[in-house]
Parts: C-alpha cells; sequence; structure tokens
C-alpha cells in the first residue's frame, strides 16, 4: 500500500508543498494557522453543508467530487444544485482513488471524515501539496461537547473566509447581503408563532440522536422563538432514550427526512415507529401529530440554513392546534 502510494505520487508530481504566493491567505482554522498559497481550482467536498456553501459563492464549477449529497433524493435543493457537474458519492475516496482525482484543495463539513483511518487526514493531504479547510461547527465531531451556540453571523463568519481561500472576497459579500434579506422577510411570517418545546429527532430508533444546544437545530429553534428540548445538552447530536423523551413531553417533533435508506432514516419511518411503539405512542406531539418534516440535509449548518428556516416556519404554521390533553412533561 505506501510502496503503491509513493509510485502514485511520484507520476502525479505530487508529495511538496505549494511555494505561497504574495496574495496568499493564512487563516485559523479549528484551532491550527492554515496558509492557502493560491485559490483552489479542483475541489473535492465533503458532506452537503460545504456543498451548500460553495453553491452560495458561486464555486459550484470547482469541485470535481461531492461527498455525502445526493441531488435526486434531496426534496428542496438549493437552486444553483441545478449547475454542479461533479460526480457524487456516499463515502470518501480511499488515497489512491483520492490522489487520482487530483484536487488541489478539500472542503469538509465532516470531522470524521477528515479524522477517519480510512482516508487520508489533513497532515497527510498537507504533505501531499492539498490544501484543506473544515468547518468551524465540526472541529470536534459531532457528539462532543461546544462552547457556544452557532449563529447566523457564524455561517456569515465561514462564507467570508471560503470567499477569502478563493480570492472571490468582493462577490462573497453579495451572497450574505442576500441571506440577510432572506432572514429579515421571514421576521413578519415568524413573529405570530407560539413559544413551542420541540424534540429535533435525526436518527437512530433504539436510542435516538436528538438535536443538542448549539448546532442549526438550535439555531433554528431560538429564531421561531421556540427552545430545543435538549438545549441543555451540550453536544452537537446527542443520544438519550425514549424514556427522557416521554418525561420531556415535546410540544412538536421536527423529523429529519434523511435519504441514506437505513430504517429509521426517512421522516415515513419515523413517524411508523413514534406512533407504533407502545411508549412514544403516548406522546401529545405523537397522540396529536404535530409532526415537522425538514430535509436531513437542512440539519447542519450552512448558507442552506437560513431556507431551512423558512421551511420550519411554514412546518410550524401547519401544525394542527395543540389540544389541552395529559401531558408526560417532567416537573
Amino acid at each position: 500500500m505506501k510502496r503503491s502510494l509513493c509510485l502514485l505520487l511520484c507520476a502525479l508530481g505530487l508529495g511538496g508543498g505549494v511555494p505561497l504566493r504574495a496574495d496568499s491567505v493564512s487563516l485559523q482554522n479549528c484551532g491550527v494557522t492554515r496558509d492557502y498559497p493560491q485559490p483552489p481550482q479542483r475541489v473535492l467536498v465533503y458532506a452537503n453543508p460545504a456543498l451548500e456553501n460553495l453553491l452560495a459563492l458561486g464555486l459550484a464549477a470547482r469541485a470535481i467530487g461531492v461527498v455525502g449529497y445526493d441531488r435526486m433524493r434531496d426534496p428542496a435543493p438549493t437552486a444553483s444544485a441545478d449547475a454542479l457537474r461533479a460526480p457524487t458519492s456516499p463515502a470518501p475516496p480511499t488515497a489512491e482513488a483520492l490522489l487520482l482525482m487530483r484536487p488541489d484543495f478539500v472542503y469538509s463539513a465532516s470531522y470524521y471524515w477528515l479524522h477517519s483511518p480510512e482516508t487520508p487526514d489533513r497532515t497527510r493531504l498537507a504533505e501531499w501539496g492539498i490544501g484543506t479547510y473544515l468547518s468551524p461547527g465540526a472541529c470536534s465531531g459531532q457528539q462532543s461537547a461546544i462552547a457556544a451556540a452557532l449563529t447566523f453571523e457564524d455561517i456569515f463568519t465561514e462564507l467570508r473566509e471560503l470567499a477569502r481561500i478563493f480570492n472571490v472576497s468582493r462577490g462573497g459579500e453579495a451572497p450574505i447581503a442576500r441571506l440577510r434579506g432572506q432572514l429579515q422577510a421571514f421576521e413578519a411570517q415568524r413573529a405570530p408563532l407560539p413559544h413551542l418545546r420541540l424534540l429535533w429527532w435525526y436518527a437512530g430508533t433504539q436510542t435516538p440522536y436528538v438535536a443538542g444546544c448549539c448546532g442549526a437545530p438550535g439555531l433554528l429553534s431560538r429564531s421561531v422563538g421556540s427552545e430545543n428540548l435538549f438545549g441543555d445538552l451540550p453536544e452537537l447530536w446527542p443520544t438519550v432514550s425514549w424514556e427522557v423523551i416521554a418525561a420531556r413531553d415535546p410540544d412538536a417533533i421536527v423529523l429529519g427526512d434523511l435519504p441514506r435508506g437505513g430504517f429509521g432514516d426517512s421522516a415515513a419511518d419515523k413517524i411508523a415507529f413514534l406512533e407504533h411503539h407502545p411508549l412514544t405512542a403516548t406522546l401529545r406531539a405523537v397522540r396529536q401529530r404535530r409532526y415537522v418534516i425538514l430535509p436531513g440535509y437542512d440539519m447542519d449548518p450552512s448558507a442552506r440554513t437560513v431556507a431551512a428556516l423558512g421551511r420550519l416556519i411554514r412546518g410550524l404554521a401547519a401544525l394542527p392546534p395543540q389540544a389541552a390533553t395529559f401531558s408526560n412533561k417532567e416537573p
């Protein structure tokens, strides 16, 4: 394996650093200073949030491969996704396959895919002359404690950093201005919504993954004047038991409609589970079918989070009235 990699590196002329230019960029990314000597031209994209940010900046043509996104299974694709011509795959390439793609940059919104034994890490990619950028919200992994709650300004800061790396800073302000305008337009729509305690269920039926305090679900919950049911947990996506969920008895449940195909991934599977499991069937939100369905791609932060806010507002406005019934809510 190592010998074949060395031969491949030599054949491709890789393995050395790229000399810094006068207009090179240096940024703090996940606590480490990273140098970006020239604007990337051939970008390998890990996870949908990274893709969404590239699309927002008009950089779809720079992508040579996208991991973790399926345009055909996205119920609410960003309009500019139609311009994407890069091949997509559910899992990142091996080292050899990655080198044959000849990327000059890997942009990842997945901690795992840059820290997995199955894929080259950032150190190895740097040795091959391939730059990397990891979304700041993914610096420590999905089950790690997060120091501060996500804001829309954090998303805009990431867009600005990418614009600097790609040398499109001036053009990078235009999409941010558009996103701010959309947020302002949503104010009137979200104002009449009642305060609700929202359970955000991402995946898993035995021990579900729910939204913790500090990611996109927390931001979206606050933005509609509600609260995330597990906003007191510091992890992005902690696991909790159904007994704990039943004790907190949410007012409504936001279901991630994931395209992966496993049991419990789709919103339909989630609803079937909730309505047939003897414990979850007692939840008020289940008895009253107070569900909001969002694409799974909406559950992680990116430029898409603004559109996700619009979908959440419409979903909450369409909920059936909340009936006064017996609650399981813990005192």
